[in-house]
């Protein structure tokens, strides 16, 4: 290599944001540029000529260590999930791609690219954060609703368990005196007298209203145990602090889930209907788009409020090809079309103070732009409105 080829490839290591560092073929360091001496703490000359993988990969097995599997190997791997020591000790995470350096020999040495991702890590765990706390902040705003949602059947319950009590004492009564009638005849007690007891316990007991009205009670409250109990988990699993990591997730139970917990905020404006077609499982943060669901189907049941007959809105699913495509349809209000470019910006909104803060669509398209996908509305004054939620099955290609 000439000095001035030399000289040029220097100046382009040393100015690169990546750290980047080569190795001979028993792994010991050979170079290492400026940001990759700024990030790991260690000179250049400190380095030169140590066992790499012992240096500034130990957290790793050394079975395990994906720089020695490139030597092994020769074919070059990239690791997202992994850490490195800095001279001082600390470790911090990186993402880093190691190719062989092929010079006279099979496998040499090998070079390598790494990035400290502790801010992005940081990043990261600050929008999960965000976005709970806005899960949390929607629950907040739908309070007073689900707690109405669980008052009623817990109400009726709680009635229909004093019934039962009551109930259960007038048989209890009752069967004690049929086992007082079967008890042999010592003369306490004329059988004549047990005849007439048995006959005002039944009369007290009445039996056939009991025996109409007891399995409705029992049922009842058990209906009612399964919509509490539904309530719950819907609000667990709407509220749930998820991760970062995406996981397949089924979009259908994802709007069961959302309408379970936004039912109160819906039902006295407008009927919910569920046209959810077989759909594959989505690689998705489920999370999100369970703040999206709520969003849209909150802002249909808004865009209906005030008038006198009531509406309807249709969630539909459908797969179609590598896609799945969500429509929330309702017959409201719909929106103006010289707005409609703009409902999509942060903090655009139309409903009145104090009603609204223009985030929801906002989020709506940033999480769908996140899976990879894209939401879009078709609509018309005085016609309600469609938003679809086109969404790739396997999850936002990662990029390279």
């Amino acid at each position: 290599m000439s000095r001035q080829a030399e000289e040029f490839r220097s100046i382009v290591m040393d100015n690169m944001a990546e750290g980047l560092y080569s190795t001979d073929e028993q792994g010991r360091l050979t170079s290492l540029n400026r940001a990759a001496s700024r990030m790991l703490g260690w000179t250049e000359q400190e380095l030169l000529g140590r066992d790499v993988h012992r240096t500034v990969h130990a957290p790793s097995p050394t079975a395990d260590c994906p720089l020695l599997r490139v030597r092994a190997t020769g074919e070059p791997v990239e690791a997202d999930d992994e850490a490195y020591v800095r001279k001082d000790g600390t470790v911090f995470p990186v993402r880093y791609s190691a190719a062989p350096l092929d010079v006279g020999a099979d496998v040499p040495g090998l070079v390598v690219v790494f990035r400290d991702t502790t801010e992005q890590r940081r990043r990261q765990q600050r929008e999960v954060e965000d976005r709970h706390d806005q899960k949390l902040e929607s629950l907040g705003r739908l309070s007073a609703g689900l707690a109405h949602e669980i008052n009623t059947p817990i109400q009726f319950v709680g009635d229909n368990t004093r019934f039962l009590a009551g109930a259960y004492q007038q048989m209890l009564d009752l069967l004690l005196v049929y086992r007082e009638c079967l008890e042999p005849d010592h003369g306490e007690r004329p059988w004549e007298e047990r005849k007439r007891r048995a006959a005002e316990a039944e009369r007290a007991a009445d039996m056939d209203y009991l025996a109409a009205e007891v399995p409705g009670a029992v049922a009842q409250s058990l209906e009612g145990i399964e919509r509490v109990a539904s309530l719950v988990r819907a609000m667990k699993a709407f509220s749930h602090k998820g991760t970062e990591e995406r996981a397949y997730a089924d979009l259908n139970e994802a709007i069961r889930t959302t309408v379970t917990v936004a039912r109160n905020e819906v039902k006295y404006v407008a009927d919910v209907v569920l046209d959810l077609d077989d759909i594959p499982e989505l690689l998705c943060h489920v999370g999100d788009l369970n703040q999206v669901f709520l969003n849209l189907l909150v802002n249909a049941a808004h865009a209906m409020e005030g008038r006198q007959e009531r509406g309807e809105i249709r969630i539909s699913t459908r797969a179609e090809d590598d896609t799945v495509v969500i429509t929330f349809a309702d017959d409201g209000t719909g929106i103006p079309e010289e707005i409609q470019g703009l409902i999509f910006e942060p903090f655009f909104t139309t409903k009145e103070v104090g009603k609204g803060t223009g985030q929801g669509l906002a989020l709506a398209a940033a999480v769908c732009a996140k899976h990879g996908g894209t939401i879009d509305v078709a609509s018309r004054p005085g016609e309600g409105a469609v938003f679809t939620l086109r969404l790739p099955i396997a999850g936002r290609r990662e990029p390279a």
